[in-house]
């Protein structure tokens, strides 16, 4: 081989070998859950705080129950019980959602790492195969050098041979200054170039190797650390076991408090008391369903989905002979009524089927039985161009969020879950806006009763 092709070949070697040690040199997986950590750990020292005061309220209203009836002081009891219940249902919120970003996280990293794994794997057996080559083409190199060494030197210069043949190796071999000095300028040049490569190369294995070895060791990291979120998110499983259990309790405290609510006079504090409090409760269900529709729900203007088959109009909502037990506007007590309330003629409205106004697509579903902040079981659906179509207090709905459903479709019972004074549908329009705003409108600008 001519030895000027022989210097480029092993350069070419060389060269992609850097590039390929370069391309797999890993990342360093930053710690990113120890703000996550710290914050569980806040978030269950604030349940459990929550958790002793919860047990305080209760054994005062069994004490006040067990005495005579003070129903002002249960109320009170009562009503703290709700509110720690409610921030302790926040915080697992809060923790679910820590968990499951926690997990996501450890997942993109496994994944990241194992890739980084593969690829270096695949490149440290390049790289090896080019050293081998090299070290193919240097030996080629020697057997070129040897011969003509022997031809220049061999008369007379048996030093020469005794060294050359005494190498044991091919490093050696260069090693050896008075050779080196003795071969043509050309030919030493040839050979300190193919030594330094060589060593390069060498050197070259040695870190890609190391570098396979730490993604390893990072892989088995992160193992380790999916295995402890294993362990969180069997945990995460019991917070959501608890969540609903408190959602479960705080329904009993409700209509505890409906109870009591039921024996106060109607012009007394404690009753406008309980009265301005649950109406802050819907004005809160009221402001997180809005939120929900402005990152979930269409816009004004948004073309529907083909598969609602939206047809423009709405429907009225129940196929039975129906009447409005109370209209779009207010209470007599000033509190805000954002819907229509649908009875069947006759008072036999538990149990009977609902349906979709129009057709689209179920974005929001709570079929838990419990309180809600006073809905009840319900949902919301999404029928394109901005239009949202709400229905409460169902005893059990039929649907799920992420299903579509057609014009007509049955999608629950009615019932009298949720705050309430009987069996009613609570049916409700909500319009989002271009701009993002969330309004309520009056149903029957939509709709008509086709059964009264």
């Amino acid at each position: 081989m001519n030895k000027k092709r022989l210097a480029l070949r092993l350069t070419a070697l060389l060269v992609a070998a850097v590039c390929f040690f370069s391309s797999m040199i890993p990342s360093s997986v930053p710690s990113v859950y120890a703000a996550d950590d710290k914050e569980l750990k806040n978030l269950q020292n604030q349940y459990d705080n929550l958790e002793k005061e919860i047990a305080e309220n209760e054994a005062q209203l069994s004490k006040i129950q067990g005495q005579q009836k003070d129903t002002k002081s249960q109320l009170s009891s009562l009503n703290k019980e709700i509110d720690s219940m409610n921030s302790q249902i926040s915080i697992l919120s809060s923790r679910i959602n820590l968990l499951e970003s926690k997990i996501a996280t450890l997942n993109a990293n496994i994944e990241d790492t194992t890739k980084q794994i593969a690829e270096t794997e695949e490149n440290i057996e390049k790289a090896s195969k080019d050293i081998a080559e090299t070290e193919a083409s240097m030996q080629e190199a020697k057997e070129l050098l040897l011969g003509r060494i022997r031809e220049n030197y061999i008369a007379g210069e048996s030093s020469m041979l005794e060294v050359i043949f005494s190498s044991n190796d091919l490093s050696s071999y260069f090693e050896r200054q008075e050779l080196i000095s003795r071969v043509s300028e050309e030919d030493a040049a040839l050979i300190s170039e193919l030594s330094a490569k060589v060593k390069e190369l060498n050197e070259l294995k040695v870190l890609l190797e190391k570098s396979e070895e730490d993604l390893k060791v990072k892989s088995e990291q992160l193992a380790d650390e999916k295995g402890d979120l294993q362990d969180q998110s069997d945990d995460l499983s019991g917070s959501r076991q608890a969540q609903q259990s408190k959602m479960n309790e705080v329904s009993v405290k409700q209509q505890q408090v409906q109870s009591q609510l039921s024996e106060l006079d109607q012009n007394s504090a404690e009753y406008k008391a309980i009265i301005a409090r649950q109406r802050k409760e819907r004005e809160e269900l009221d402001r997180q369903i809005d939120e929900y529709i402005r990152v979930h729900g269409s816009s004004a203007g948004d073309t529907p989905d083909a598969a609602y088959a939206n047809d423009g109009k709405m429907a009225w909502p129940v196929k039975f002979q129906s009447y409005i037990s109370c209209g779009y506007g207010y209470y007599s007590d000033g509190s805000p009524h954002w819907g229509t309330d649908i009875c069947a003629v006759g008072g036999n409205s538990k149990g009977r089927p609902f349906c979709a106004a129009q057709g689209g697509k179920v974005i929001l579903a709570k079929n838990d039985g419990n309180w809600n902040y006073g809905f009840g079981n319900y949902c919301v659906i999404d029928h394109g161009d901005g239009k949202q179509t709400l229905y409460a207090h169902s005893s059990g709905l039929k649907v799920h969020e992420g299903q579509i459903v057609q014009k007509g479709q049955e999608i629950g019972y009615i019932g009298d879950t949720g705050n309430v004074t009987g069996p009613h549908l609570h049916f409700e329009v909500r319009i989002k806006k271009a701009d993002g705003s969330v309004s309520r409108v009056n149903p029957l600008n939509y709709v008509k009763n086709t059964t009264a």
